[in-house]
């Protein structure tokens, strides 16, 4: 791995995820912030906005001097770098005006409260820049990426996989780094609000890494099968046997991270021996998740690869062609499938129960009596989460081309990071015996029981397609 990056193009690939990706992580917790009403949340996320603000600098220097040098380059297409660098200085103009309003706003309201006119006048800056960011990133992707323009009668797989994977992986590591910055500021702080915060950040990633992993073993046939000419499959497997690897980081991470929020519910107070066994699993996954994306980058990137890197060669190699291997054997796949299902079952289980007694059913209990049940839940989640990646590994490419696993896998993670609110919603943990849940928790409760619905009913579906 490269510590120091030694291209223009390799800085550029870095560090122009830091405002695109940044900014939606920071939007999304300022957003709980003015919804709750925490001033502490709204200050840390002005100064996230500000920060990934300055980021912008080495963006815009970096993308210059890497159109200077890949200029005359007849892989890359000057019509679209130039229309890629227009709307990228379009969206960096906005995030500087962004940040610069945001920084403002911070040093205004640092003795007092701040003022709701300047923290939406942030909010929508915000959301505009995010949008020309969305425009200009589109673009980038466009400029390497020529699978994405390839006719889709040619593809086995598609390629709307590849793109999709493209976006999706930048989720998790960026959000990851803001998440780890919250929280190693929050132990900083011995601010409970801000630990709670980037132990929700730290589950979330955890929870997007799915998709990411699965999307990305679908790009690996739609760029392996048929050939495109420059992607190397043994390159391609060296990037999963670490995004293997992040996966299981991710888990861990995650998982731990709940269970100090679930247990926090109880106790009112953090376990010291628990925040730091969440900063430990952190900091390897975050030295994990930095291999792993740029073994990615290796794979359509030549630009990156430097003369003394040496690639493998040998697709056979590896964890991930073993685990594919071992798990076609009738010996292991029964026994993974079988937990599969029974990790369901709790899922749908504790789904179940627990979104009842907020529509208004079993009404004799408290909402907290209920949350109990949530850490089997997480466990079938979990236990589902790693059995169905190695199943996954048996027949991808049939799995992945079944109509009923995408909308599987769109719904898992939207039914996991909506039962989040069952441990974050202040409301919701209030509701006593013979009281009704808030409508809003209503909703979530639908959504929750709707997703976990289709979650096992695009599974089951999926030998009969």
């Amino acid at each position: 791995m490269h510590l120091i990056p030694q291209s223009w193009a390799h800085w550029h690939i870095l560090v122009s995820l830091l405002p695109s990706v940044g900014l939606f992580f920071a939007l999304c917790l300022y957003g709980m912030g003015l919804y709750t009403d925490k001033d502490i949340i709204k200050r840390a996320c002005l100064i996230i906005i500000a920060l990934v603000a300055l980021a912008t600098v080495p963006t815009y220097l970096s993308g210059d001097h890497a159109m200077t040098g890949l200029a005359g380059n007849p892989r890359f297409a000057e019509t679209m770098m130039d229309s890629h660098f227009k709307w990228s200085v379009a969206a960096l103009l906005f995030m500087a005006v962004t940040g610069i309003v945001a920084w403002l706003e911070l040093v205004r309201s640092w003795i007092g409260r701040p003022s709701e006119n300047a923290l939406h006048l942030v909010l929508g800056l915000g959301l505009v820049t995010l949008a020309l960011m969305m425009v200009a990133g589109e673009l980038g992707w466009e400029i390497n990426h020529s699978e994405l323009r390839l006719d889709p009668e040619t593809q086995k797989t598609s390629q709307l996989w590849s793109h999709a994977h493209m976006i999706l992986n930048h989720f998790p590591t960026v959000g990851f780094v803001i998440g780890l910055g919250v929280y190693v500021g929050a132990l900083i702080l011995d601010n409970i609000v801000l630990k709670r915060a980037g132990l929700f950040l730290f589950v979330v990633c955890a929870i997007l890494t799915v998709p990411t992993y699965v999307t990305g073993n679908a790009s690996m046939w739609a760029v392996t099968d048929p050939v495109i000419p420059g992607i190397s499959k043994a390159v391609i497997n060296t990037h999963r046997d670490m995004a293997l690897l992040a996966l299981f980081g991710m888990a861990f991470t995650g998982v731990t991270a709940w269970i100090e929020l679930w247990r926090y519910r109880y106790l009112g107070r953090f376990s010291n021996l628990s925040l730091y066994l969440v900063l430990a699993f952190a900091v390897v996954t975050f030295g994990i998740l930095a291999e792993t994306g740029h073994r990615g980058g290796q794979i359509n990137h030549p630009e990156i690869v430097l003369p003394t890197d040496v690639l493998a060669t040998d697709p056979k190699l590896g964890w991930t062609p073993a685990i594919e291997l071992a798990i076609n054997q009738v010996t292991w796949f029964v026994p993974w499938q079988t937990l599969h299902f029974f990790g369901y079952s709790l899922v749908f289980g504790v789904a179940l129960v627990t979104s009842l007694r907020v529509l208004g059913f079993c009404k004799s209990m408290s909402f907290a009596a209920i949350h109990r049940l949530l850490p089997i839940g997480v466990f079938g989640v979990t236990m589902n989460v790693f059995t169905g990646m190695l199943i996954l590994q048996a027949d991808s490419s049939r799995y992945l081309n079944e109509i009923t696993f995408v909308p599987k896998i769109i719904f898992l993670t939207i039914g996991a990071l909506a039962v989040l609110y069952y441990s974050l919603s202040e409301r919701l943990w209030a509701v006593k015996a013979g009281e009704d849940a808030p409508m809003g928790a209503k909703w979530v409760a639908a959504l929750v029981l709707a997703s976990w619905t289709i979650v096992i009913m695009g599974g089951r579906l999926l030998p009969y397609l």
